[in-house]
């Protein structure tokens, strides 16, 4: 019986971010345990006496995890890899037989490995969940392949990251540098030694790889599970807060929400994206300008975790935009210079280009395979070239429907994280043209009239389908964009921006750019959503 172990818990944890922005991916907790000691505390159960612990990203977290739970911490200043992690222990391991476990998985009723069999040198779990990667033999149980050219067929496998080794694999581990065990296995067995797999009825696995399928996991379990992420932990007791945690979304600017009652807090990454840390000061600053925006109750900037008065749900009337659109007049109107430097870049020429090019590489390019015509690029130049005669103003930059909240009859606005300098014409095109809503001619001149009479602006009607066309080149870019990464569920939305495009331009007399909305209406009506993973 193996008396040693290691596990691996160096990782980034880079797919579950922001949740791993500040605290390592094994230190999470499922169902109020965290990963690494529940796969800990199954060595044990298997008589497992020495454990090793190896760590890179923020491992004086696991040093001290490991301090008070009996293990030894190894701190890698580079990453070594799941081979690598071998050599600084290569004493340590002598020549007893031991098992190595990926710190970051979850599962149960593991089967019990053995090393039994002339040539074997490792024994390794198995399962047919996941993406099944692995061939083996069915006769002999042996991996015959680890990259197989044929995942998810029948006698292809996943490998579990739990596996036990003889120390004859350090024979087939470099000495040096970065190196995987598979590569070890490979150099093994091209030596005449194998590798034997194993798996059982009752196994049941997961890696929890993505912060949606970590999520998932935990709404498996217990009632209250979420109320134990270290991150939902301390915003609770920092704001005085109890009851159930709820997750309600993941955004797709590097942030998950969860709500508390009276509450909603916000787990951020802004390694990629500054403007989420920038949320509390920019909703001071608003509230100080009398702008209805949610009370911040705590900022927690070292676990980049943000805890909000509960601003209510989407959804509103005529007269609920009626409402909105004065207070958007009067939030475009605000100066802002004494924050100016706090604000994200402002909207000119470099950012009109950059969203041209985001609409080309992610929606016509990415998504319906086609280019951008000389004649559809010239009409979009002449959009920035209207936009960049606008007054400077405070615009929100995202100001679609669902960034204002309701509650009790009133309403705040949200989101606003990304605010800059640039034409207030955008924010009013995001709302009344509003791919998430869809508004009737009718209403929509309604509320562009009252923002109008609020603004003081007569040339609104001039200004504004240049302004539409511009905002949902974007929107249609940025659905192109997360569809792209798994964020399926952002389709639904590319066919009633593509209607709206084709409305704005030809209100804007833009004969290219409607004659390009009117093909791709076509094309979409058409589209088969199975490659973007679409959740329709």
């Amino acid at each position: 019986m193996a008396k040693k172990a290691i596990v691996l818990a160096a990782g980034f944890g880079t797919r579950l971010r922001p949740l791993t922005c500040a605290v390592p991916k094994p230190l999470l907790p499922v169902w109020g345990t965290p990963m690494l000691e529940r796969v800990v505390a199954m060595l044990r159960e298997r008589g497992v006496e020495d454990i090793a612990v190896n760590c890179h990203y923020l491992h004086e977290q696991v040093e001290a995890w490991c301090a008070e739970n009996g293990c030894r911490a190894v701190c890698e200043p580079e990453i070594l890899g799941t081979g690598g992690v071998l050599n600084p222990l290569r004493e340590w391991i002598g020549d007893d037989d031991f098992y190595l476990v990926n710190g970051d998985i979850v599962f149960s009723d593991p089967p019990e490995l053995d090393l039994s069999g002339e040539g074997v040198i490792a024994a390794a779990a198995v399962t047919l969940s996941g993406p099944r990667t692995i061939e083996v033999e069915p006769n002999s149980k042996f991996i015959t392949c680890w990259r197989s050219p044929d995942p998810g067929w029948e006698g292809t496998f996943t490998f579990c990251g739990f596996s036990l080794f003889k120390a004859e694999i350090l024979d087939y581990v470099g000495k040096t540098g970065f190196s995987s065990i598979v590569e070890a296995c490979e150099k093994a067995m091209m030596d005449g030694k194998f590798v034997k797999a194993f798996t059982g009825e009752d196994f049941r696995w997961t890696d929890a790889g993505t912060t949606e399928s970590y999520i998932e996991l935990n709404r498996d379990g217990d009632d209250d599970s979420f109320a134990d992420i270290p991150q939902v932990k301390a915003a609770l007791a920092a704001s005085g807060g109890d009851g159930k945690t709820e997750f309600i979304g993941v955004r797709g600017s590097d942030r998950v929400f969860f709500r508390a009652p009276g509450r909603v807090i916000a787990v951020y990454d802004d390694s990629k994206r500054a403007e989420n840390a920038k949320y509390a000061g920019h909703a001071r600053w608003l509230a100080g300008k009398n702008v209805p925006v949610p009370a911040v109750l705590a900022d927690l900037k070292d676990i980049k975790t943000l805890v909000l008065e509960d601003a209510g749900v989407e959804g509103m009337d005529l007269e609920g935009y009626v409402k909105t659109a004065e207070a958007l007049a009067r939030f475009n109107a605000l100066d802002f210079s004494e924050i100016e430097e706090m604000l994200e870049p402002p909207m000119d020429a470099a950012l009109w280009k950059w969203e041209r090019e985001l609409f080309r590489e992610h929606c016509l390019k990415g998504r319906f395979g086609l280019e951008l015509s000389p004649e559809v690029e010239a009409e979009l130049e002449q959009v920035a070239a209207m936009l960049e005669k606008e007054p400077p103003a405070l615009v929100h930059r995202d100001f679609q429907s669902t960034n204002v909240l309701w509650k009790d009859g009133g309403f705040k606005f949200i989101d606003f994280q990304g605010m800059r300098k640039g034409p207030a014409l955008y924010d009013l095109a995001s709302l009344v043209y509003d791919p998430y809503v869809r508004l009737s001619d009718r209403k929509r001149e309604a509320i562009v009239k009252v923002y109008a009479q609020t603004s003081g602006r007569d040339d609104i009607a001039a200004v504004l389908p240049f302004a539409a066309v511009e905002r949902l080149v974007q929107c249609l870019g940025a659905y192109g964009r997360l569809a792209g990464v798994g964020r399926g569920e952002f389709c639904r939305f590319v066919l009633p921006a593509l209607e709206n495009l084709l409305a704005a331009a030809d209100e804007a007399g833009l004969d290219a750019v409607g004659a390009l909305a009117e093909d791709l209406i076509a094309a979409e009506k058409h589209f088969d959503h199975k490659h973007c993973n679409c959740r329709k």
